[in-house]
């Protein structure tokens, strides 16, 4: 698998992480992007509502970023 992984995928290894770590970062990203488009659609109809939800999703994928791959601390 290790092979097959190295021949197939070369981003992960290219940002430090393996296909497993990369992927499941990866599906966390779209988890999050998809509750925030939400609430971004949510906030559009009623702007009272959600107010700082995309600055705050903005800075929660900006840390994730920062703490994985090669920028892990």
């Amino acid at each position: 698998m290790k092979l097959l992984n190295h021949i197939l995928f070369k981003h992960p290894k290219n940002v430090c992480m393996t296909y497993r770590q990369h992927f499941n970062l990866s599906i966390g990203f779209s988890y999050i992007l998809f509750v925030g488009s939400i609430k971004a659609f949510a906030h559009s109809i009623h702007p009272d509502i959600y107010v700082s939800s995309t600055g705050d999703l903005v800075k929660q994928l900006t840390k994730s970023l920062h703490e994985n791959g090669c920028n892990k601390k």
